[in-house]
């Protein structure tokens, strides 16, 4: 693991961890929980994100948002995060169709409006929806593959709303994670496993 910085758009100097496997197979970018509510990169979603991306070859940088962790500016409620997430993927330089934008909670929603050329699809965990507007989801008209991974009892957006909000997204699976609630407390070793399934 090494310590990376780089500058978003606006020249907030972001910061974030790229882990980097044996023999590199693609590239993801992770985002984190509410920076307001405690998100950072070091949270234990992202972590379990994180292993089971690098355990199937994928090189991750997980970050910190402004104004969250190591990062500096402040929180900016989302768009300014959206070009956090632009910085970051421009940062790993990814290359051919090997990346996957992936999230959790906030930073999944995040994750779902931001597009690049050379990714592959996205993996988030719990997006609540409500972070931006749902014409700014840009995956879902896009048509690479979405793969959402939401808890049963998630207290933000249960299942069935979620089912209802995507019903019409193009190429959008939902995964749902028995017996956890939003936060996933006992629930960190599925993320790992289906993340590692999924972008495998």
């Amino acid at each position: 693991m090494r310590t990376l910085k780089f500058e978003s758009a606006d020249g907030t100097v972001l910061q974030g961890d790229l882990l980097t496997p044996a023999q590199p197979l693609g590239t993801a970018v992770v985002c984190h929980a509410h920076p307001l509510y405690g998100g950072t990169r070091q949270d234990a979603v992202v972590a379990a994100l994180c292993r089971g991306l690098v355990g199937v070859g994928r090189r991750v940088l997980r970050f910190d948002f402004r104004g969250a962790g190591a990062s500096g500016g402040t929180h900016a409620a989302g768009p300014r995060e959206r070009a956090d997430l632009e910085a970051a993927i421009e940062a790993v330089e990814p290359a051919g169709t090997g990346l996957t934008i992936a999230g959790y909670s906030f930073g999944a929603d995040i994750a779902l409006s931001v597009e690049h050329p050379n990714a592959s699809g996205w993996l988030v965990v719990a997006p609540p929806l409500s972070t931006l507007a749902m014409d700014q989801f840009v995956a879902a008209a896009d048509g690479r593959p979405v793969h959402i991974l939401q808890p049963a009892n998630d207290q933000f957006n249960p299942p069935d709303r979620l089912r209802e909000i995507t019903r019409k997204w193009k190429s959008t699976e939902v995964h749902v994670i028995d017996a956890a609630d939003h936060f996933l407390a006992g629930g960190h070793l599925i993320v790992t496993t289906l993340a590692g399934e999924l972008v495998g």
